[in-house]
This record gives structure tokens, sequence and C-alpha cells, in this order.
């Protein structure tokens, strides 16, 4: 850490962009917080083992710097130093701010305060009222926090049609009950919320979270089965419930027992 004084310029440059830095040790709990007081850090740092991050991400030396996408896939692996201003501005280009920290209109005060706190159906709804003013800088304004609404629901749905895809019901069900409560208020908040009411009362959520219930059961006590018996056992929920994400990674976990 001592040797990446500009993961501090990052952190204050794009953290409001969704771009957030935690840094792992395994030294003393005395000697970290020692660190975060003389240096005056801006970002996260955790205690934890370096091997078991290493074991996760793969090692790359020390000190090693992995960037993950909301999704936990990794887009970038190296060492810290490394990092620069442009590939963090090419990684963030279209995600959503976390807070609006711009100066606006005493008229749009109340929106940017309802986004900072993660009220986006508020926020959408203070904004519609501003939309057809006759103020230009309030105009300004409302078009302004308007689209980065704008962006933040778009983000919601690409996540929710990634989870779709892959079939994964019950994650789909969350976002979608998360998103609700956030837009709580406008359109598409009740939308999100509609949608995940009818798609908890279809087959196939029922089918997802059985085939989940079933090897989260099973997984515990596989490895101290017979190599048969554990076999069978996956093949039956990979068997039963065939397009679901348990079902699937039961058939994966068969092949082990081969």
């Amino acid at each position: 850490m001592e040797g990446v004084p500009h993961l501090k310029e990052l952190s204050s440059k794009f953290r409001e962009k969704g771009f957030e830095i935690i840094a792992v040790s395994d030294e003393d709990e005395s000697k970290i917080a020692g660190f975060v007081k003389s240096k005056a850090t801006n970002y996260g740092i955790v205690k934890a083992s370096k091997s078991a991050v290493y074991d996760a991400y793969g090692a790359n030396g020390y000190p090693s710097a992995w960037v993950l996408d909301v999704e936990g896939k990794c887009l970038w692996a190296g060492r810290p130093a490394s990092l620069t201003e442009g590939m963090v501005e090419e990684w963030t280009k279209d995600l959503p701010p976390t807070r609006i920290s711009r100066e606006v209109a005493k008229a749009l005060k109340p929106a940017v305060e309802a986004f900072n706190k993660g009220e986006f159906g508020k926020a959408v709804n203070e904004v519609a009222r501003h939309l057809s003013t006759d103020d230009a800088a309030s105009l300004a304004d409302a078009e302004y926090i308007d689209q980065i609404l704008d962006k933040r629901q778009a983000s919601g749905e690409a996540k929710a049609g990634k989870l779709k895809e892959a079939g994964d019901q019950p994650k789909l069900v969350a976002l979608l009950e998360a998103e609700a409560k956030a837009f709580d208020g406008c359109e598409y908040g009740q939308k999100c919320a509609d949608d995940a009411k009818n798609i908890k009362a279809g087959k196939e959520y029922k089918d997802c979270v059985k085939a989940r219930d079933a090897l989260d059961k099973l997984k515990p006590k596989v490895n101290d089965m017979k190599a048969e018996k554990a076999k069978k056992a996956l093949e039956k929920i990979a068997k039963e419930f065939p397009n679901t994400p348990a079902g699937k990674e039961a058939a994966e976990l068969a092949k082990d027992f081969n």
C-alpha cells in the first residue's frame, strides 16, 4: 500500500462513479490502523489472508490487484502501480454514479438528496416536476439528473436481463424486489414489483428454489458419501431440475465422481 499512493487519487475521482477500492492486508490490526491514520486513506482496508485472495483470483506477485465488475467477473489483474486513470475511466464510463455531487438549482436539491439516499423513485418524481419549467437553470439540472436516473434504471434492467437469460429466477426476483423498493412510487418501480410477483408464482421459480435447496442440503455431505452414491444423488437433482442453475451445477459436480 505504501507504494501505490495514486490509489487515493483514483478513489477520490471515481468512487462516486461506482469504482470502489478495497485493500487487503494480513498485517496486525494496529499496523493497519496506523497506516490508515498516517496516510489518510479514503478507501477501505480489510484484514484477511492474502493467500485466500490469491487462491480465488490467481497470484500475480506482491502486491497484486484485481478489478471486478458488479457480477464478480475479473476485468483486469496486475500490479496496483499499473492501474491508471485512463483504465478506470474506460471501465466506469457507462456506470451510473452512486452519488450526485454537482451543485444544482434549489428546486432540484430534493431530487439530489433523494438520489443520494437511494430513493430513486422519489428522485424520479421530483425531477418530473421540473422537466417543463421555464427556468433554464432548473431545466438543465432536471435533465442532468433525469439522464442519471435513466442510466441507473438501464443498469438494473441490464442486470435483470442477464439473470433472466441465465434462468436464475431467485436472484432475478431478489433484484426486482430491490429495484421495486429503490424506485418505489414510479412506473419502473411498480413494473419491477409486478414482475417479481408474477415470477414467484410460476413453476420455473419454484423449481429453481427446490433445486437450490436440494443441492445446498446435499453438498456438505457429498464428499463423505461413496462416489457412486454421491454421483447418483447429484444426477437425480440434475435430471429433475435440468434447466435450473442448481440443476446444471449438480450435473457438473456429478462429473467429479466418475
